[in-house]
């Protein structure tokens, strides 16, 4: 506790006597102390970022625009009906992200960044198709006062009967012809832009590396495609070995996850019919990858993560 408070003290402080102690220090003494992430600790960074990510989710609720519909069967009756999707199953994103994430050192464990970037995705949906629910069938009636007339509508009103007394028969006929006329399912292309920020605490202590990280990020699908809004909180705990070599620097494996509070939704359209599609994905996702310090105050960062959110990034920058 008491190196901690120490380089604290140090870090803050801005008087001659504080600086003369620090670079006093050997660089044993200064490894056994908090010493913040294994970076160079210069305090501005920039980087480029390349993400190449499958994402997947189930789907957890759909909204149409339009809620009602009513079918004409001409010189036979009219169909009213609520209108649903039926069948929906999953929706999987396939991306690739490029950034740039621009970062600043507060304090020597405390850093905030911002990032900005582009996307290209494939969208692999299983939406379903439309479908009608509640239906009501209403049969034509001819006019007339004559006996044929009345014995008629009479036989038409028992077949309206027998129909509305079994739904489901309707349904079937109609939801098979809609799925054969319009479905939501298929492969899109589409690309658009991210961005957001984020902080990070990260510390060493006698060569045991860990790190806190939050990041608030928002991406725009083109033509109101997709959109996602994700607060996103990352672990990792390593080991940072300290070479000093020629090439490396500094090297720190480690293990981490990542739990995800998103907000997705992915749009499709048939005509003037727009289904809005929110997505439940799994919360948690375990990671592991490695820092590297590189010459000329250069750093490299990999990453893989699994599970619903499969990913591989790389991170090369540069501090100044």
């Amino acid at each position: 506790m008491k190196n901690i408070f120490t380089i604290l003290f140090l870090g803050l402080s801005l008087t001659p006597f504080s600086t003369e102690l620090a670079l006093k220090k050997t660089e044993d003494q200064k490894r056994d102390e908090w010493m913040g992430i294994p970076y160079p600790m210069k305090r501005w960074g920039v980087s480029i970022l390349g993400v190449k990510q499958s994402e997947g989710g189930k789907i957890k609720d759909v909204d149409l625009n339009i809620k009602k519909v009513e079918i004409n069967i001409p010189n036979f009756g009219v169909l009213n009906s609520d209108l649903k999707v039926i069948n929906p199953d999953s929706i999987k994103v396939e991306a690739d992200v490029k950034l740039v994430k621009l970062d600043y050192f507060l304090l020597p464990f405390l850093s905030v960044y911002g990032v900005y970037g582009q996307v290209d995705a494939k969208v692999r949906m299983r939406a379903g198709s439309p479908g009608i629910s509640n239906p009501v069938f209403t049969l034509d009636r001819k006019p007339g006062d004559s006996f044929q007339d009345f014995i008629d509508n009479k036989i038409i009103a028992g077949i309206e009967s027998e129909l509305n007394k079994n739904p489901g028969a309707l349904e079937e006929i109609v939801n098979k012809n809609l799925a054969q006329q319009i479905n939501l399912n298929g492969v899109f292309d589409t690309e658009g832009d991210i961005y957001g920020a984020g902080f990070l605490l990260a510390g060493e202590y006698k060569n045991i590396f860990s790190m806190l990280q939050y990041t608030y990020s928002e991406i725009h699908m083109k033509n109101g495609l997709a959109k996602k809004k994700a607060e996103i909180a990352n672990a990792r705990l390593g080991y940072s070995f300290k070479p000093q070599g020629k090439y490396i620097k500094g090297f720190t494996p480690y293990i981490g996850a990542g739990y995800q509070l998103m907000d997705t939704q992915v749009k499709a359209s048939a005509g003037d019919l727009d289904v809005v599609i929110d997505l439940e994905l799994d919360e948690i996702t375990p990671a592991a990858g490695f820092f590297m310090q590189l010459p000329y105050d250069m750093t490299l960062m990999v990453e893989a993560s699994w599970g619903t959110k499969d990913s591989i990034a790389v991170d090369l920058g540069y501090r100044f």
